[in-house]
Order: C-alpha cells, then structure tokens, then sequence
C-alpha cells in the first residue's frame, strides 16, 4: 500500500549561556530514551515554528524564551517517519527549525521527558546524542547572524 509522503515541521532551541548550549538527556520512557538533544519537539496545528520553540522549551526545562532567532532549517533524509500508532499512515521527513536563544527566563526544571540536563560546548558534548543534534550545536557556537538551510 502506498501512503503519502508528507513534510514533519518540527522545532528546537540552542539555549546559549556563556558560551555553552543546554542539552537534555531524553528519558528512558520516550523514543530515542537516554540519548542527550536540544529541547524541541513536533510543531502543532495551528502553531508557528517560533511558538512551537517556546512552548516545548517551557515544556521540557521550564525556561521562557525572551529572545531568539532563527538559526537554521535542517531537513535530513534520513529522518523519516514510516506508518505507526503515533503518527498514522503517511512517510514524512522531519523539517526542523533550530532557534538560538540567547535571552530566557526562569532555572532549568526539567518534565518528564528529561532525566539530565547540562550546559555543554562544542568540545565537551556529551554521548549518545541524537544524530542530527551536535551539527546543530556547532552551528549555534558559531552562528554569524544569518540563518540558513542544511
């Protein structure tokens, strides 16, 4: 049987402080459980890739973005979504926007879905993390001020 193929807007934030990125480490109960990523997640209907950012931030690490920017778009083909309970019956391919915010509010008070967090540079990342993630740090410790596609 053939499903459509359609786009999977996502969204995450490279939180900067002094120079470093906050990265959490998923829990064991969630997909791809004990691997350490940039806060983010699916956009919803009806919300923008900006507000999707700010709301999982809050979600996840309790943090309320003041100021951000668009970074970059990653659109990786082998991030793919197949048929499942969770996402139904089409392929897609994740398109994230990834934020650089460089004002919050607020300490880190992870949810549920985080069972670490930390603040880490580009030579200290720590392992396992999501495949597509460390490009994204370094992109952030090294943004120049105009967002791009990768």
């Amino acid at each position: 049987m053939n499903f459509p193929i359609i786009p999977v807007p996502a969204a995450n934030a490279a939180i900067q402080k002094d120079g470093k990125i906050l990265l959490t480490r998923r829990s064991a109960s969630i997909r791809e459980g004990g691997k350490w990523c940039l806060p983010g997640g699916h956009v919803e209907l009806g919300e923008s890739w900006s507000v999707a950012m700010a709301r999982e931030v809050s979600e996840e690490t309790g943090l309320v973005v003041v100021k951000s920017c668009l970074l970059g778009v990653y659109s990786d083909p082998d991030l793919t979504v197949t048929p499942n309970p969770y996402y139904g019956k089409f392929h897609g391919q994740f398109v994230v926007a990834t934020f650089l915010v460089t004002e919050f509010q607020g300490e880190v008070c992870p949810n549920h879905e985080v069972d670490a967090w930390g603040w880490f540079g580009i030579e200290e990342l720590p392992t396992p993390m999501l495949r597509s993630h460390p490009v994204r740090v370094e992109d952030a410790l090294r943004f120049k001020g105009v967002p791009f596609v990768r």
